[in-house]
């Protein structure tokens, strides 16, 4: 299973790569740094929502989604949120987070690329981490920590979306 889905990524990242070029040309900077967020927000959604239902009273119940039963329905969700949202940070966040030091001077870019490439790239992993812990430690099981990480996320991918619409909004400003 994770081969098929390291296949999927590839694939669906080279085709990403092909029609980025179309969403930054035509679509803007926005649209591009957001439709990270924007996929990890539909598809772990749907994640957190199957998988949530699977685990509620009555969740091992006789219905499907498409032909799955709600926790099996629930793993294909989370693998196609793994699939597409990488595919959209290779192909269209990480050359909208490139762009961003391009309107920046030397010294700007001197502190601010190993800022976020850096310190904030490794709080935010180390970060997830505490969290993770925090919740399997006061929850007691993953099943039970679901509802903590699920709230987590949603913070966390809305927080980034706001972050990329007012970044966008000072490139529009700075550019005009």
């Amino acid at each position: 299973m994770l081969a098929d889905v390291s296949i999927a990524t590839g694939y669906v990242t080279i085709g990403s790569m092909l029609a980025g070029r179309l969403v930054f040309q035509y679509a803007g900077w926005t649209a591009a740094a957001a439709a990270t967020p924007a996929v990890m927000a539909l598809a772990g959604g749907a994640f957190f929502t199957l998988s949530l239902a699977a685990g509620a009273p009555g969740g091992g119940a006789p219905w499907t989604v498409l032909g799955l039963a709600p926790a099996a329905a629930g793993v294909a969700a989370g693998a196609v949120t793994q699939v597409f949202a990488r595919a959209a940070k290779f192909s269209l966040f990480d050359p909208a987070k490139e762009m961003v030091y391009i309107e920046m001077d030397a010294d700007e870019k001197a502190a601010g690329k190993p800022a976020v490439d850096l310190v904030g790239a490794q709080v935010g992993k180390s970060g997830a981490s505490w969290v993770a812990q925090a919740a399997l430690l006061a929850a007691g099981s993953m099943r039970a920590a679901l509802p903590a990480f699920a709230v987590v996320y949603a913070l966390v991918v809305g927080a980034w979306l706001v972050a990329v619409a007012r970044l966008g909004r000072l490139m529009a400003a700075h550019d005009r």
